[in-house]
C-alpha cells in the first residue's frame, strides 16, 4: 500500500541512507528497525487511518450532494471523489494483504471479500488452549507460547548418535570429486540475488517485519549491503546467531486443537 504514493521511494531511500551503512548481521538488523520506524512515522503522517480519513470524505461528500443550491458537481466534490477512490484502493491492498488470497487480483472493490476472508483466517486459526505436559489444560497466552516453544525447542534439539561412521560406510558415494569441486566453490553475488528473488514475496515475514519483496523491489537500494553480509555469513566470518531468530505461528490443522504435536 504505501508504495502507491508517491513520496514513499524517496522516503525509503532518506531513510536508508540516514540509518548507515550496515557492516554486520546485528548492523542490519538495527538498520532495517530505524527505517522501519521512520516509514512508521512517515505513514501516521501521510496516510493517516483510511478508514477514519474514508467516513470523514464520505460525509462530506454526502454534505455537499444534500446541498440545495447545489446545480451540479463542482470541483470540490469532484476531489472529493477522485479521493475516496483512491483511499478505497488503498484499504482493499491492505485487507488483500491480511487476507493472502493470492488468486484474486486487485480490483473490482473486494475489500468486503478481502476483509472477509481475513477476519475468518484469524478466527479459524486462534489456539484458544492446548494441554501442558503434566496432562493440564491452559488457556493462558503465557503458557500457551511456553508450550509451543518448548515442543519445537526439543523437536529440533539434536540427540547423540553413536557409530555414525559405521552407517556412513555404507552408503554409497554418489558425490563425484568433481562435484564436490563446484559445491566448495565460494558463494557467487548472483547466486545470493538469485535465491533471494525465487522467495514469493509476501509470504510472512520474519522478526525483522521485512518480507522478501521489500528486498526484491528495492535491490538497487539495499542489495549490495545484504550481499556483502550474506557472503559473510555463507563463509563463516559472521556469527549467524545474529539473525538465527524466526516467529513460530501454529497454524491448526483440526478444528479446536488441543494438544501440539
Amino acid at each position: 500500500m504505501w508504495e502507491s504514493h508517491p513520496e514513499f521511494a524517496h522516503t525509503l531511500k532518506e531513510a536508508w541512507v540516514v540509518a548507515g551503512t550496515a557492516a554486520s548481521a546485528t548492523d542490519l538488523l538495527a538498520k532495517l528497525k530505524e527505517v522501519s520506524s521512520h516509514l512508521s512515522v512517515w505513514d501516521r503522517n501521510s496516510f493517516g487511518s483510511v478508514q477514519r480519513e474514508l467516513q470523514r470524505l464520505n460525509k462530506e461528500l454526502e454534505k455537499r450532494r444534500d446541498d440545495e443550491q447545489r446545480l451540479g458537481p463542482s470541483y470540490e466534490e469532484l476531489k472529493l471523489v477522485e479521493r475516496i477512490s483512491e483511499l478505497n484502493h488503498r484499504e482493499e491492498v491492505m485487507w488483500k494483504q491480511c487476507s493472502r488470497i493470492l488468486w484474486l487480483a486487485e480490483g473490482d472493490k473486494n475489500t468486503k471479500l478481502f476483509h472477509l476472508r481475513a477476519s475468518t483466517r484469524k478466527r479459524r486459526n486462534k489456539i484458544k488452549r492446548l494441554k501442558r505436559p503434566d496432562g493440564q489444560f491452559t488457556e493462558n497466552e503465557g503458557e500457551l507460547k511456553t508450550v509451543v516453544s518448548d515442543f519445537y525447542g526439543l523437536l529440533y534439539t539434536s540427540e547423540a548418535i553413536e557409530n555414525m561412521e559405521s552407517v556412513l560406510s555404507t552408503v554409497p558415494r554418489k558425490v563425484t570429486d568433481s562435484m564436490n569441486r563446484d559445491l566448495l566453490k565460494d558463494y557467487g553475488r548472483g547466486e545470493i540475488k538469485q535465491a533471494l528473488f525465487q522467495m514469493f514475496p509476501t509470504k510472512a515475514p520474519g522478526p525483522d517485519g521485512f518480507p522478501a519483496h521489500f528486498f526484491q523491489r528495492h535491490w538497487e537500494l539495499c542489495g549490495e549491503e545484504v550481499t556483502n553480509i550474506v557472503i559473510k555469513l555463507l563463509s563463516g566470518r559472521e556469527d549467524v546467531s545474529a539473525i538465527n531468530e524466526t516467529l513460530i505461528i501454529p497454524i491448526p490443522k483440526v478444528a479446536s486443537p488441543e494438544e501440539i504435536s
